[in-house]
């Protein structure tokens, strides 16, 4: 009895240590890059760091990254200059641009159609409109450099909050056994991505789920957003002559298109030319922009700015 326990138990190890093997051979799993929090309060990627992102169980998506010194997955450093003609875009993992090879993301096909321009992508996943606009103020000299501003935005995911404090829980999390595991044993991250695990999550987020008392009407939440946004505004400034929001006007409230037209915010619809598009702008896994879309907004981008270069 105890040799057949012990031959089993050594089994298991066997198969694991095979599958641990396999999953690093072939490259299943997804190089999640670090975070870190500057001396300005910004959190970024630490500089120097490079790996393949890897999206579902067969590879359904793999692609290249590379963090800059300035700790942003970008094919460039930045180095923003009075005498080029420079443009930032800033925004979540959309920009970030883990779901495409970095030397052919979204900026960088930008620059492909705009000779003599560069290209900053400050994209980092989890991005809010709080983030983005204490970027911009923490480095303002730079920004102050850069001739357009491109601040990729989601109505429903980036105005919850009306003022800005960095996020210490993922940088606190890092130093845990739990996130060292995670990140050393690649079968474990892979088991995790497919969603291996998600069974277990929902049981217990069904058991922490907090029961709600009321509902919030649509209308009311969307003022609610609109005012976290002017009390952002307030606390950072908002320089509307170089700053224009990317968005998408079918998912965006008529509330906070109102209020841009009524500051003179612009802002560029890029919406119209996905529904325009006979071919898919998503990936069908994560809703990201796939090759695509990231063309069409690049050259929604470069549309506007040739229009005001010429201008």
């Amino acid at each position: 009895m105890k040799r057949l326990i012990f031959n089993i138990c050594l089994y298991i190890i066997l198969i694991l240590f095979s599958l641990e093997g396999f999953v690093r051979l072939f490259h299943l799993y997804d190089d999640v890059p670090l975070l870190y929090i500057d001396a300005c309060g910004v959190q970024k990627t630490i500089p120097g760091q490079a790996g393949f992102s890897v999206t579902g169980n067969r590879r359904q998506n793999y692609a290249e990254y590379k963090i800059n010194s300035f700790g942003y997955n970008s094919y460039r450093e930045f180095r923003p200059t009075k005498e080029r003609i420079e443009i930032a875009l800033i925004g979540d993992s959309f920009i970030e641009g883990f779901n495409q090879h970095y030397y052919d993301s979204t900026g960088k096909k930008v620059e492909d159609r705009l000779e003599g321009v560069e290209v900053y992508e400050y994209g980092r996943g989890g991005y809010d409109m709080a983030d983005q606009l204490h970027l911009i103020n923490a480095y303002k000299k730079d920004f102050d450099l850069i001739d357009y501003i491109f601040i990729y935005m989601k109505f429903e995911n980036d105005f919850k909050r009306s003022s800005y404090a960095p996020g210490y829980d993922y940088i606190n999390l890092k130093h845990t056994l739990k996130f060292k595991v995670k990140r050393n044993i690649k079968l474990f991250m892979y088991a995790d991505r497919i969603g291996l695990f998600d069974g277990f999550r929902k049981i217990i987020y069904r058991q922490n789920k907090p029961i709600k008392q009321h509902t919030i009407a649509e209308e009311t939440l969307h003022k609610k957003y609109t005012e976290n946004f002017k009390a952002l505004v307030k606390t950072y400034g908002f320089n509307k002559e170089k700053t224009i929001f990317l968005l998408d006007k079918r998912k965006t409230s008529p509330l906070f298109l109102e209020h841009c037209d009524d500051m003179g915010y612009t802002y560029l619809d890029f919406g119209a030319e996905f529904a325009k598009s006979k071919k898919p702008a998503t990936l069908i896994y994560d809703r990201h922009w796939n090759n695509n879309g990231r063309t069409i907004v690049a050259s929604v981008i470069a549309d506007y700015v040739r229009t005001h270069l010429i201008k």
